[in-house]
């Protein structure tokens, strides 16, 4: 009889920490589980999973975003990046962000270095020669693997009150995003995995 109690008691606990899933579109509307699945495109968007005491999640998010910043937003945003970097930018410059999130975290006992292009010493030579830019490295604070991104060449910066996650990035995107910033305050970004010749491109496009 006891034997019995025990078993309805932990199937009990099981099914009362089964948590509920729930889907989202880009638009934020719901959907099933199905058309969630068949609508990611990398290409496209990204698929994004977090969950909380009840509900686990998953989430479309587009990769690539146009948006205005407001004049006090942009003000106070150019005063942060001011304030980190100890750099003051003038009002009439582009402004370029690399943006490292904090996935993956760093991986125990790896000693190899990033290959990744973005890192390469042309991508700045090459940036500047588009327009007036003035670019910076930044991180999110929780990122532990800097020395993996070359921190002994690149002057990582810390997102330290979390500003860019506040304005841009909510969700947790695997590797690096960036944004493109007018002198108007006009913006473009790109979620996730990309190349040097990635920004290149939509540079000369964007500022030009």
């Amino acid at each position: 009889m006891k034997i019995i109690i025990i078993l309805i008691c932990f199937t009990s606990l099981l099914f009362g920490q089964r948590k509920q899933k729930v889907f989202y579109n880009e638009i934020g509307e719901k959907v099933e589980k199905q058309k969630f699945t068949e609508s990611i495109d990398h290409h496209k968007n990204l698929d994004v999973y977090y969950e909380n005491d009840t509900t686990k999640v998953g989430m479309l998010v587009t990769r690539q975003k146009f948006g205005h910043l407001d004049k006090m937003t942009f003000m106070n945003l150019k005063e942060y990046l001011t304030e980190i970097s100890a750099k003051r930018i003038d009002t009439t410059q582009n402004i370029v962000i690399n943006y490292l999130t904090a996935f993956p975290k760093k991986a125990a006992n790896t000693k190899s270095r990033s290959n990744w292009n973005i890192l390469d010493n042309d991508y700045l030579e090459n940036l500047h020669k588009i327009a007036d830019i003035s670019q910076f490295w930044i991180n999110a604070p929780e990122s532990d693997n800097l020395d993996y991104y070359h921190s002994d060449r690149i002057k990582w910066i810390a997102d330290r009150n979390n500003l860019f996650k506040k304005l841009f990035f909510p969700y947790e995107i695997r590797y690096g995003n960036y944004i493109l910033i007018k002198p108007d305050g006009k913006f473009y970004y790109y979620l996730g995995e990309h190349s040097k010749n990635d920004i290149l491109e939509n540079s000369k496009k964007y500022f030009n």
